[in-house]
């Protein structure tokens, strides 16, 4: 068992520094290395024997108490993990959109409860606890459910750096209902259109006709228009001034609707620069965040419609329209760029529901034969 003493020069000054190379009762083989806690050669010399005598008899060089009280002294707390997260993983993996979505979870909701918490401290009560204090907060399933995600998130990124021995055995994630999507009609699409400004309404048309998403709106630049070709390419979604490729993170070429043509190409002849933004606001400015939704909202308001309704329920009429007019789900899949085809499989219960309107509309028709 190779023992050293020697002095070494840190920051201009002479310390005694151990190291010491030993085998675990494992077989595998461990190094020791500190500066010794008193400095003279004869402290250092006892703190050598006492270190001996610990791996001769424990196989480590602390005692069995001791070495547990280092073990957890090394586990870093939860509000240091996300300091990496944020340094790492959030960065590499997350999208801008879902990394502004987590911030706001771990600000609102995980950093007030577990941020002087040790890693090994978060167990499964301790977050069946937070569920509990987020369902008497009003929180639904899906909102725990992301704060769950979350959390996991920033343990499994712990995990993959080493500092986390093993995840935690954590409750299962809140179930979440499906639900049944509302729909705008047609006239209701065009009673919105006919309200709107200029510049709202190539952005709503965009949503409507196209089936972009807000980010993907704002992403979207007249280098990605081809008039000739009679497409559009989404190659890019902008959040937050950050710009990233699509959710599904795969661009994808959208045949230009017969709506939408006069519309794009009108604002084609108002552009000042062929790589500037399609979708501007009244003032030509990009879009902000909550622009396009407080645009819709106020449009909507105008046209007549209840309170309720989203900027990406546009993109909703989209992929009905193209289920309803028959196109088959896996072209509507990759139009819509939808990641699974079970995405795209959720809007046709909202086409029976059509359906059946339009046949119930049949016996108040008043035919007679």
């Amino acid at each position: 068992m190779p023992v050293m003493i020697r002095k070494v020069q840190r920051r201009g000054e002479l310390r005694l520094f151990i190291d010491i190379s030993y085998k675990k009762p494992d077989g595998t083989r461990a190094r020791f290395r500190k500066d010794a806690e008193v400095q003279t050669m004869t402290a250092a010399r006892a703190e050598e024997r006492r270190l001996l005598g610990n791996m001769a008899q424990y196989g480590s060089p602390y005692e069995p108490k001791a070495e547990a009280q280092a073990e957890a002294a090394s586990v870093i707390t939860f509000g240091e993990a996300v300091a990496l997260f944020r340094e790492g993983k959030a960065i590499v993996k997350l999208k801008p959109s879902s990394r502004s979505t987590y911030e706001d979870v771990l600000e609102a909701k995980l950093l007030p409860r577990f941020g002087k918490f040790r890693l090994d401290e978060i167990i499964f009560e301790e977050v069946q606890k937070l569920d509990a204090e987020l369902v008497q907060a009003g929180l639904g399933a899906s909102s725990r459910r992301n704060v769950v995600i979350v959390l996991r998130s920033v343990l499994g990124a712990a995990h993959d750096l080493g500092k986390l021995k093993e995840l935690p055995k954590l409750p299962k994630l809140p179930k979440v209902g499906r639900t049944i999507l509302r729909v705008l009609r047609q006239e209701e699409v065009d009673r919105i259109l006919a309200v709107s400004k200029p510049s709202a309404k190539l952005a709503f048309s965009l949503a409507a006709y196209a089936g972009l998403r807000a980010g993907e709106v704002r992403g979207l630049r007249w280098t990605d228009a081809d008039f000739k070709a009679g497409e559009i390419v989404v190659r890019r979604a902008r959040c937050k001034g950050e710009e990233a490729a699509p959710k599904s993170g795969h661009q994808r070429r959208i045949p230009i609707a017969a709506p939408l043509r006069p519309i794009l190409e009108l604002a084609s002849k108002q552009k000042a620069s062929p790589w500037g933004e399609v979708a501007l606001t009244g003032q030509g400015k990009p879009w902000g965040e909550y622009g396009l939704l407080q645009a819709f909202k106020r449009a909507a308001k105008r046209a007549g419609l209840e309170d309720g309704w989203r900027f990406h329920d546009l993109r909703h009429f989209f992929v009905t329209r193209l289920l309803a007019s028959g196109a088959p789900t896996l072209a509507v899949k990759e139009l819509a760029g939808h990641e699974e085809l079970a995405t795209t499989q959720r809007y046709a219960h909202a086409v029976q529901e059509d359906l059946r309107a339009a046949i119930a509309r049949l016996g108040n028709a008043g035919a007679t034969g």
